[in-house]
């Protein structure tokens, strides 16, 4: 039979190691909400970049358009009003949309 004061100091060694791992425990958790909420914060700024890039592309798409399907300085100049007013309206739909 084991003698009471080892059994006694063993039960503390052990409370002690178990007080250690609940608490590594407790911060591996918050260093896992962290990790995850940084995750969200940095694929919501991805998408938003995302977005961006395509507005980019398609003002681009559509300024080449213009340039090569218009001929003379009056239907240039129209045309461009037009697209930059397709523009805005599609800004404010995509800011609405963000929002």
């Amino acid at each position: 039979m084991p003698h009471p004061t080892t059994l006694s100091s063993e039960i503390v060694t052990l409370e002690r190691k178990i007080d250690l791992f609940l608490d590594q425990h407790t911060s591996l958790q918050e260093q896992l909400q962290q990790a995850k909420q940084e995750n969200e914060e940095l694929k919501l700024a991805l998408n938003s970049k995302e977005e961006e890039l395509e507005r980019f592309k398609k003002s681009i798409k559509i300024s080449k358009l213009a340039q090569l399907t218009v001929a003379d300085h009056s239907e240039t100049t129209e045309v461009k009003r037009t697209i930059n007013e397709y523009i805005k309206k599609i800004d404010k739909c995509i800011a609405h949309l963000s929002q």
